[in-house]
């Protein structure tokens, strides 16, 4: 019984990490578009700012900046879920650090190596993450703060970080649900996450270049 019960749990945990990633990575895809809008000028991006905030529910345009605030509350709780499930299978102690790096060399499987860099890029996600979430909790940040105060040092890094590991979160997920299967392979499937994620990172980094005109302004 003892065991069906941990099987169950097990399960349970693997699904909720799945389900929890994959609305992260939906969050993450569509926050990088909106943040994208900078590319069209400041306007266009408080315009998007002002539409996230329901300026268009009050008379005056101001709307309900706390909305925002609220949206970031429940990533955040959403984001602390996926990364106590995922624990669970991280090689926390010096143990399982070796066997994992002797079986890296022993074995040379990709989808090894990806979950590596997946566990990698989680825990800088996980350092990173919550400096990011304050600085836009108390107010949205300024378009001079990218640059002027070095805001883009955090987010370079970040931007990278969440882009490769949600690519190759969904990746995983896509593999473990049968994806591969449906196209024929999964190298087909890896080319699909290396394009999605240069394509994100490229736009996250010109989205961080469309700031710098304004940090002088």
């Amino acid at each position: 019984m003892g065991i069906i019960n941990r099987g169950k749990l097990s399960g349970w945990l693997d699904i909720s990490q799945s389900v929890s990633g994959v609305v992260l990575a939906i969050f993450l895809w569509t926050h990088l578009i909106l943040v994208s809008s900078i590319l069209l000028g400041a306007e266009a991006m408080t315009w998007v700012a002002k539409t996230m905030e329901l300026s268009f529910l009050t008379a005056d345009g101001h709307g309900y900046p706390w909305v925002v605030t609220i949206i970031a509350v429940i990533i955040a709780v959403i984001a602390l879920v996926h990364v106590l499930v995922a624990a669970h299978k991280m090689p926390l102690n010096l143990r399982q650090q070796k066997a994992l790096k002797q079986q890296l060399n022993v074995v040379n499987h990709g989808d090894t190596r990806l979950w590596v860099w997946q566990a990698a890029t989680g825990v800088v996600i996980f350092l990173l993450l919550p400096v990011h979430l304050w600085l836009i909790g108390p107010a949205p940040i300024s378009h001079k703060w990218i640059w002027q105060q070095g805001v883009w040092l955090l987010y370079l890094p970040l931007l990278l970080c969440v882009e490769l590991h949600a690519a190759i979160g969904v990746y995983r997920v896509a593999v473990k649900w049968g994806a591969a299967r449906d196209l024929n392979s999964r190298s087909r499937l890896k080319k699909i996450k290396s394009i999605i994620s240069v394509v994100f990172i490229l736009v996250g980094i010109a989205s961080l270049l469309a700031f710098l005109p304004y940090a002088n302004a």
